[in-house]
């Protein structure tokens, strides 16, 4: 008992937030079920979740790069190889300017789709995709993806669909902006900095396990 609470000592305020983030999720698909919601608030909201899942992705606990970088690519240099600090900067603008494009267009539904279907798919990249890849039951990005990505994403489908039916085109056009984005926005700029000498490094934080520190310290030793 007494171990228990000094965890919950340290970590009473994460506790706290992913609770918020629980409770703002059941929130979402409650007041919509009945009443569709409106496509421009919930882009808004779906937007506002997108910086929390950077957030989450990046700083707190911001191990994300880092492990798809040993886990996925099996980096010898994961503090910069393939992703590093500047392609990933450039990449997550994407993901803001593809969030915000509802919010400016909510009539579109070819433009409000993409990011409802993006925030569904983080779920499933985060919580089990990644979890299968690295043996660990959390990935940075699935609490904020599933607990406000998905009840949003599903609320956001709700309300498009109230407004009028979509159609095979609506969903051809959507599969095309996601294609584009996830071309132009995701891989390109990670491609256009992928360097092994790249100065642009993660934080120790950012590389999150302490043998993917240990063989990124390792890198930087053989370099210098």
């Amino acid at each position: 008992m007494g171990k228990r609470f000094d965890s919950y000592r340290s970590n009473w305020a994460r506790v706290g937030a992913v609770g918020a983030m629980a409770l703002g999720g059941v929130s979402v698909l409650a007041l919509t079920r009945k009443k569709p919601g409106s496509v421009r608030v919930l882009a808004v909201m779906n937007s506002i979740t997108m910086q929390a899942h950077q957030y989450e992705e990046y700083v707190d606990p911001g191990y994300m790069a880092g492990e798809t970088n040993s886990a996925l690519f099996h980096s010898d240099r994961p503090e910069n190889w393939p992703l590093n600090a500047q392609g990933l900067m450039c990449a997550n603008w994407g993901f803001s300017a593809l969030h915000l494009l509802p919010v400016l267009a909510p009539k579109v539904k070819w433009l409000t789709l993409p990011p409802a279907v993006l925030g569904i798919a983080q779920a499933v990249a985060h919580g089990v995709i990644m979890p299968l890849r690295t043996r660990k039951a959390y990935n940075p990005g699935a609490l904020t993806s599933t607990l406000l990505h998905v009840p949003i994403g599903i609320a956001s489908i709700r309300a498009i669909r109230a407004e009028g039916p979509i159609t095979r085109g609506d969903w051809a056009k959507s599969v095309g902006v996601l294609a584009l984005f996830f071309a132009a926005g995701v891989v390109l700029p990670n491609a256009l900095y992928a360097d092994r000498n790249s100065p642009y490094l993660l934080s120790e934080k950012q590389l999150g396990r302490p043998e993917v520190v240990a063989s990124a310290s390792k890198g930087r030793k053989r370099r210098r």
